[in-house]
Order: structure tokens, then C-alpha cells, then sequence
């Protein structure tokens, strides 16, 4: 297994010239969710001159693709590739980085099974509207990724590299309240004051935080409304957010919001109108495979964190980690001190020498460990054994 691992990290060595040129372009060329038709293009087409064999445009999305190298019948491991950038600020979270990873472990990996007794299938899944839109989770329930063993992803991140833990479910809510205008001073009791329903409403959500757990969280701004002094404002708009490490807590806080949503309505005689924009399920982490790659990160002299630290930030992997064990490596661009991504600080590490570093350590560390897993696939199971004792656990959670 030395051997095939060294093979890997020569691999990645040779053609890191070719993927840094792939990282760098994206970079210049960032485009939002759901529109990344340059990233997607140039990287299926890296993957097809591999000779993996590509689809385009999957799930009905035109920038998700598939890319498959299969021998033999083993186990079936799949690398997430991210690539769509912020709005105004471009790939401020790395991005670039995680999409390029993504290839330089498969292409190494597919170069050690050709020549090597392993068996098994390698796949490389275009995920677009990581930032907005949840590409992943589109693919999840289409089917796309029915059948897989483990899914690997790596993300850039800040002070010292680990292997992500829990983070937080989240959903939003857009919430409309429908009064009738009327003239603020001549003809004050023909109105139906939209913005004051708009403001009990915020005040009701002050007030029932107190009657939340302390990891719950709820975000409410006043989005729109009417803002002539002298007219009684017949619309009003808010937006809600609901965060908590804990998914099931989800479901019970939405009540809330809507019985806060329509009492407020029925005090204030106006009409109400809610939808729900659903967020992300937070990560199920799995310790089998975060072990896995931690100790092939270790071995390239990479500093990580112990265990797997929990995060309050949101990815959709968390939705496919529910299913299939998951494993999210952050890997650092500052391991001097924590800054926040998408920023601009962030923005310019990720087309650094930092950046370089961060994607030749994840691609040959996830390489190397999903090797590991070819070659013993009881591993594989200990994990799917771990993922479903996680989700007993969270079952019986009240």
C-alpha cells in the first residue's frame, strides 16, 4: 500500500502544474449558482482527457456532471467538486480550491487502480449552488448518488486543518403581510397597517427566544415595506432564518414562526402569506473515515486538530451525509490564526502559495485514504454501522 500511496503522490506532483492552471482559471472567472458553465465545462473536460467517462448537465442542471472510472466491483467512492463563487466577491471561499482537489484525487486514484490489483470505482460528481441553491441536495433526491459507499470533499478553511464535526441545519422563511393603504392623517381608520404586523411580529420572535434551547437561533429582518410617512403601509415583508446543530429542533421552531406569523396577522387585521425556502441539514460526521484521513494528513506533515470539531456554518454535503458516510476535510490556507471566509482576505489565499499548499495536501490525503478503502472494505462498513448509530440517536432526540 506505501508503494501505490507514493504512486499517488507522484502523480499529483506531475500533473500539479495542469491543475493549478485548471484552480487559477476558475478563480478569474467566477460565476454564482446554478450559472458556473465555464468551471463546469473545463473541469468534466479534464476529467474526459483522463479517460473517465463523463456526463454533462444531470439531475437537470446544466453545470452538474458525473465522471466514472470502474474496475472490477468494488467499492463505489465518490469526490464532491464545488465551483460556483459569491456574488460581488467571487471565490471567496475557496471554491477553485475544493474543485481542483476533487480532480487530482480521482486522477491519482484512477492511475493506482489501472495499475494495481485494487478494484474498485472512482467518481467525480460536479456539484453546483453550494453557495445558493444546494446543488447537492437536488442531486440527492434525484437519485444521483444512489449506490455509493463513502462521499469525500475538502474544504479551505483557516487556523489549523481537521476534519469537520457537526454543524448547523438552517432554513429560511419569507413571510408577507397584506394590509390596505390609507391616508395617514385625513383618513386614518380606513387603514390596515401592514408595518405594524410586521412589527409584532419581530417583538414576538424576541419574545419566544427566550423559550428556545440556547443552540437555536433565529434571524428576522424587515426586508420591505411602504415608507411614506403619510400612508397607512399596506405591505410589509420580513425574512426569518432558523439555525440549530440539532435538525430536529428544525421542525418545531417552524411552528412557531408560523403560529407567531398568523397571531400576528389575526391582532392586526391583516393578511398573511408564508412560504418556506428549505436550508441545509447539518453535517452527520463519521469517525471511521475522518480517522482515515486524518492519519494520511498527519503523514504529509500536515498539523490537524483532534477529534472533529463542530462549526456553525452551513454546507449542503450535510444533506448527503445523512445518507452515505461522509468525510469533510478542511484544510487550512492561514494555520497562523482563524479569519472568516467570504472575504476578500479570503478571496486572495485561495489564489496563493497557501492555496497551492492546500490543494496538493487534500488531493493526496483524500487520495490515500479512499486507496485505504479499496483495499479494506470492512472499513466501509464500520462507517455505514457509524452513520446509522448516528441517525438512531438523533431519532430519539427530543
Amino acid at each position: 500500500m506505501e508503494i501505490l500511496k507514493k504512486k499517488v503522490n507522484l502523480f499529483i506532483d506531475e500533473h500539479f502544474d495542469h491543475l493549478w492552471k485548471l484552480a487559477s482559471y476558475i478563480h478569474a472567472n467566477p460565476e454564482i449558482a446554478f450559472e458556473e458553465k465555464k468551471a463546469a465545462h473545463a473541469l468534466s473536460s479534464y476529467l474526459q482527457e483522463q479517460g473517465f467517462a463523463v456526463k454533462t448537465g444531470i439531475a437537470g442542471l446544466d453545470t452538474a456532471f458525473q465522471a466514472v472510472f470502474k474496475k472490477g466491483n468494488g467499492p463505489r467512492i465518490a469526490v464532491f467538486a464545488e465551483y460556483d463563487a459569491l456574488k460581488g466577491l467571487g471565490h471567496a471561499c475557496g471554491h477553485n480550491l475544493i474543485a481542483t482537489s476533487a480532480l487530482g484525487c480521482a486522477a491519482a486514484v484512477k492511475q493506482v487502480l489501472e495499475s494495481s490489483e485494487l478494484e474498485g470505482s472512482i467518481e467525480v460528481y460536479g456539484t453546483p449552488a453550494e453557495e445558493d441553491g444546494g446543488g447537492k441536495i437536488i442531486m440527492l433526491k434525484q437519485g444521483v448518488f444512489d449506490g455509493l459507499d463513502a462521499v469525500f470533499l475538502m474544504h479551505p478553511t483557516s487556523a489549523m486543518a481537521r476534519i469537520g464535526g457537526e454543524c448547523a441545519s438552517f432554513t429560511d422563511f419569507e413571510i408577507e403581510y397584506f394590509g390596505k393603504s390609507a391616508h395617514a392623517e385625513s383618513h386614518p381608520e380606513n387603514g390596515i397597517n401592514a408595518l405594524d404586523a410586521a412589527n409584532l411580529f419581530y417583538q414576538a420572535v424576541g419574545l419566544a427566544r427566550q423559550q428556545l434551547r440556547d443552540s437555536i437561533h433565529i434571524c428576522c429582518i424587515l426586508a420591505e415595506s411602504e415608507w411614506d410617512i403619510g400612508r397607512i403601509p399596506d405591505y410589509a415583508r420580513l425574512e426569518v432564518e432558523i439555525s440549530t446543530m440539532r435538525a430536529k429542533d428544525i421542525e418545531t421552531t417552524k411552528q412557531k414562526i408560523i403560529n407567531i406569523a398568523e397571531g400576528m396577522a389575526l391582532a392586526s387585521g391583516c393578511r398573511v402569506s408564508y412560504k418556506e425556502i428549505p436550508g441545509y441539514y447539518g453535517r452527520m460526521p463519521n469517525a471511521v473515515l475522518a480517522e482515515l484521513c486524518r492519519e494520511e494528513m498527519l503523514a504529509l506533515g500536515e498539523p490537524m486538530m483532534e477529534g472533529m470539531p463542530s462549526d456553525a456554518g452551513g454546507e449542503d454535503l450535510g444533506n448527503v451525509s445523512r445518507v452515505i458516510p461522509a468525510c469533510n476535510l478542511y484544510m487550512t490556507l492561514l494555520p497562523e490564526k482563524k479569519i472568516s471566509g467570504h472575504t476578500d482576505q479570503f478571496r486572495e489565499l485561495a489564489i496563493s502559495d497557501a492555496g497551492k499548499h492546500c490543494l496538493d495536501i487534500s488531493s493526496k490525503a483524500m487520495a490515500n485514504s479512499i486507496l485505504t478503502l479499496y483495499q479494506n472494505p470492512k472499513l466501509l462498513k464500520q462507517a455505514k454501522e457509524e452513520l446509522k448509530r448516528r441517525q438512531e440517536e438523533e431519532a430519539r432526540y427530543e
